[in-house]
């Protein structure tokens, strides 16, 4: 893969390059060519300030400040106040903001392949699926046209979706057939068709209001919106069966990369790297857990599908691989090695 998460020593070349030219831009509020000069960045985001996300962006500030001896300073803007959530990759792209940090299906046409972790039982926790989806970005350059114009610097993803209800528990497909579930993409809704349950799509801002309105019958989502979405006051079922992944990325413009000088890359590169992606997902995890423990303790009615069930309810979410497989390889994106050494890695982490 030629643009590694943890930045490779391809874009220091680059940037060797551009300096003997003397040609390069300058999107940074000061250059950090200069020694002892401080680099002000702007970093966008989708979630509220008081969300557990923002508060591991502000370590990611605490420990760029600690690498490069305060030269580097980042501020966070969460909740879209820089660009609107479906607009965080071209602002990027465009140099209008020098980071962010959001959510890969807020525009899934700029990223195909990361979607592979979307599909059902892909993993049992985030720090599981940020591992996956790492190491496929190491190993699989065509990752690398996700992320045309911009520096990689972690990924991860949340804890495994589940299904939530308000009136009725989910024990079996037949429970599901009718029932008006709000779903979070396109894919998702694929699979709740074919079980039998209308899907509606609505994003996770909304999901409160219309499971306490009645809107829907119940939800996709992880034990962590339970708690930071408070769905634990309008749910009162749950049905465990890690249906989906919701994959995040924290990107550079990759000019302001570039306009960082050799010394300030090299530094940066000390805290980019894979840590930092599972880490992520891990405060996922601490969120969930605690969300799940909380409701089982105020009465929520967890059910577990076993390995049979699970097979059953696979005949109807399987297509849903394949069909994801099909459209990856008709773009001309290896879909099934992806899939394939998904599970792999996976299965190397039971």
């Amino acid at each position: 893969m030629k643009k590694k998460l943890g930045i490779v020593l391809t874009l220091i070349t680059a940037l060797l390059l551009a300096a003997c030219s003397g040609n390069g831009g300058n999107h940074s509020k000061n250059s950090g060519d200069a020694k002892g000069a401080t680099v002000e960045l702007d970093l966008s985001n989708v979630w509220s300030p008081g969300h557990h996300v923002e508060e591991y962006i502000q370590s990611f500030i605490e420990q760029v400040d600690k690498a490069t001896d305060g030269e580097v300073m980042i501020t966070s803007y969460p909740g879209s106040t820089l660009a609107a959530s479906d607009d965080q990759v071209d602002a990027v792209m465009t140099g209008a903001v020098d980071l962010a940090v959001s959510v890969h299906s807020y525009t899934p046409n700029e990223f195909p392949l990361s979607s592979v972790m979307k599909l059902p039982q892909m993993a049992e926790n985030a720090h599981e699926g940020s591992s996956i989806l790492y190491d496929l970005m190491e190993e699989f350059d065509e990752f690398d046209e996700e992320y045309d114009g911009m520096v990689p610097l972690w990924v991860f993803t949340s804890d495994p979706g589940q299904i939530f209800t308000t009136d009725k528990p989910v024990k079996s497909v037949e429970d599901l057939k009718g029932m008006k579930i709000r779903s979070p993409s396109a894919m998702t809704n694929k699979w709740l068709e074919a079980l039998g349950a209308t899907p509606v799509s609505m994003p996770m801002d909304e999901s409160f209001e219309a499971l306490e309105r009645g809107v829907v019958d119940g939800t996709i989502a992880p034990w962590e919106a339970v708690d930071a979405w408070s769905l634990g006051e309008v749910v009162n079922y749950a049905t465990v069966g890690n249906f989906y992944l919701t994959t995040f990325y924290a990107v550079m413009n990759e000019d302001v990369w570039n306009d960082l000088g050799e010394e300030t890359q090299e530094q940066l590169q000390t805290i980019l790297d894979k840590e930092l992606s599972l880490k992520a997902g891990d405060s996922y995890d601490t969120v969930g857990n605690a969300a799940q423990e909380a409701a089982e303790e105020n009465g929520m009615e967890i059910y577990e599908l076993d390995e049979k069930e699970l097979e059953e309810w696979a005949t109807y979410i399987n297509p849903t691989i394949e069909d994801w497989i099909a459209d990856m390889n008709d773009r001309g994106l290896p879909g099934q090695e992806i899939y394939d050494r998904a599970k792999a890695l996976q299965a190397e982490q039971k």
